[in-house]
Parts: C-alpha cells; structure tokens; sequence
C-alpha cells in the first residue's frame, strides 16, 4: 500500500472515531443524562417527596421530555389528590369532634336531672316539675340536632333527592308566618310581608320550607323585645329575590364570612341556649345551592341582619 493511500485510510478511520464518539457523547447528553434525572425524580416520588418535580430539559431528546412532562403531570395530580384526602379527613375529624361536643352537652344535662330526680328530688312536685321541664328541653334539643345531622348528612352524600315544580312561594310564606305567629307573638316580635304579586317559583317546596322556617325562625329569636321582622320578595329578571330582615343583635363582620359553616356560631352559649343547634344555616346554604342559589347576608352588629337569596321562575333560563 502506497504512503498516500495509507494517510487516506487512517485519516478516514480517525473521522469515523470522532464522529461516533462526538455522536455518543451528544446521545448521553440528550438521553442518559436526562433519563438518570428522571429516575432519581421518581424514586423521590415513591418515597413520598410530592413537592419534587423534574426541571425543564430543553437540551433532551424529545421522547425524553415527553415522559418528563407525563410524570410531572401525574405527580401534581397526585399531589392533588392527596392533599383533598388530607383536607376531607380533617373536615371529617372536627364534624366527629363538633357532633361529639354538641351531643354530650344535652345527654349530660338530661343524665344529670334524671339522676337528680332519683335521689330524691322527685318527691319535691315543685322541684321534680323543674328538673323535668329542663330534661325535657334537652331531650328535644337532641332531636332537633339529630335531624339536623341526618339532614346534613343526606345533603352532603348526595342521598337526599329534590323534587322541584312551580309552587305559589307568597302562599307558603304566608303558611309559615301563621305557624309561626304564636313564637312570634311571646318575643313580642311584629312580622310585615311585602310580597310581590307574582310568586311563582320553581324548586322544591319542602326543602325551600325548611330554608325559610329557620331563616324566620333565627329572625325571631336573635330579635330585640318588640322588633321587627321583614320578608319581602321582588322580581328580578327571570327570578324572585327573597328576603328576610330583622332588626334583632345584628352579627359583628368578622363573622359574616364562617356564618353558613356547619356549628360556627357567633355566641355559642346564645345559640345554645335559644335552641341552635349550629346546623341550621349550613343546611340552608347547601339547600339553596341546590336551587342554584346562594344565600347573601348583611349585618350590623346591634342593629339587624338581612338574608337575601333568589329563586328560578323560569325553567329555560
């Protein structure tokens, strides 16, 4: 072989071994590189570190940042996922807590009075009436929270089912402020109507009873003596706006935002002591969400509180 054939051959094999090297070395920073990255991300993942994500490889092979791009897809709806389990297992741990602490509260009292009775007090008719009357005050403020719960209960899971068609919303106030005249009357609490001359609505008339008679009913016991209370309706476009003010204790404006939460009260030891259960304007809330509404209050501490929400009158809107 010549010498120029020689130098020829050997400067085409130095070529070829450049080359294949500067490929190798382009394929281990577009791939290997980033696959090692990739893998010590997901053994992370594994160990539970959700905050960690692969960074941004601009330099690697596409199919490479493909998969980078699935796996931070999936480990922040992962993360999600997690962190709503952690919130609903805490939600769940304080209802546990909240229905706890609300139930021991009238069982004890009932369990104190009976025991009272039967050590003796009940030979005492004066003292025996008294002791009964509070065990029977208890006794139905434990119905009155244990409805409440079922209701909450059935609303949240889904189990309770509505029933909607139109319904005169002006005839079923008028039924409820008769019912509730006598406890009206007691607190020496006046109700004025100002109802709007078409009334028809459509919702569930049953569940839209229960919002108003505790909307009515918180109306009159966190009342002044001789105040008042004001259920108007009023047309709005393709609906009835509702609404029903007093002019009782008002609540201070720290508390309007927790208000519909379940057992939030503003004065506990109030509350308890009218009857609240703590349940009742959440139930309300969710109700009315169902009618898709939402209930807006407005408040001035010592002057009054005002709810106001809207109903459908036309089901093609």
């Amino acid at each position: 072989m010549s010498t120029e054939l020689f130098i020829l051959f050997l400067g085409l094999a130095v070529g070829f071994i450049t080359a294949t090297t500067l490929s190798s070395s382009r394929m281990r920073r577009r791939i290997a590189v980033p696959a090692a990255r990739i893998v010590d991300v997901t053994h992370a993942l594994a160990d539970g570190a959700t905050r960690v994500r692969i960074e941004p490889m601009p330099d690697a092979h596409e199919d490479v940042r493909r998969i980078a791009e699935s796996i931070n897809s999936l480990a922040d709806r992962a993360t999600r996922d997690i962190e709503e389990m952690q919130r609903l297992e805490r939600v769940r741990s304080e209802f546990i807590a909240n229905v706890s602490h609300e139930l021991r509260t009238p069982i004890f009292s009932v369990q104190g009075y009976l025991e009272t009775l039967l050590d003796g007090a009940v030979d005492d008719s004066n003292v025996s009436m008294q002791f009964l009357e509070k065990a029977y005050h208890n006794a139905m403020r434990l119905n009155a929270l244990l409805n409440d719960l079922i209701d909450i209960s059935r609303i949240e899971s889904g189990e309770l089912k509505f029933s909607f068609r139109y319904f005169d919303l002006s005839d079923l106030i008028s039924e409820l402020v008769q019912t509730m005249h006598i406890r009206a009357e007691q607190r020496s609490v006046r109700v004025v109507l100002h109802l709007a001359k078409e009334s028809t609505v459509y919702g569930d008339k049953e569940r839209l009873s229960q919002v108003l008679t505790n909307l009515l009913d918180n109306a009159i016991k966190y009342n002044i003596h001789g105040g008042t209370v004001e259920i108007s309706t009023s047309t709005v476009d393709h609906g009835l706006r509702v609404r029903i003010a007093d002019t009782g204790i008002g609540i201070p404006a720290e508390h309007l935002t927790r208000i519909f939460e379940r057992f939030y009260r503003v004065d506990k030891d109030r509350s308890r002591a009218v009857g609240g259960t703590g349940l009742g304007l959440a139930i309300v809330k969710h109700i009315l969400e169902a009618h898709e509404s939402e209930p807006k209050i407005s408040s001035d501490a010592g002057k009054g509180t005002s709810i106001e929400f809207t109903l459908r009158t036309n089901t093609d809107v």
